[in-house]
């Protein structure tokens, strides 16, 4: 019994070493020249890219055209946490779906 009990202590702290660790969270840089998107054209082929990619994972994707802009931007600021998706690759999508609107 004792060496049962050992042995699951063991497993528990490898198991608990090999845990992942969180990453301390990083402020966010200012945005310079060299980091912005050169048009507004490759945001929205970024953002094309994206929508197809990240979005797609979990449901079927609609049409950007099924909805107004102003549609897009509650959408947007529910889903993109839920794709993971960073501020910069947020306005990339929405720049995308935006560009392909209802009218």
């Amino acid at each position: 019994m004792k060496k049962h009990i050992i042995s699951f202590c063991v497993i528990g702290a490898i198991v608990y070493s090999c845990k992942t660790q969180s990453a301390p969270a990083t402020p966010p840089t200012p945005e310079t020249p060299s980091t912005r998107v050169a048009t507004s054209s490759d945001a929205v082929k970024q953002g094309q890219v994206l929508y197809a990619q990240r979005c797609a994972r979990c449901h079927d994707l609609p049409a950007p055209s099924e909805f107004t802009a102003s549609d897009w931007k509650p959408i947007m600021e529910r889903m993109a946490p839920k794709a993971k998706l960073t501020a910069e690759e947020t306005n990339w999508v929405l720049a995308y779906v935006n560009a392909n609107a209802k009218k």
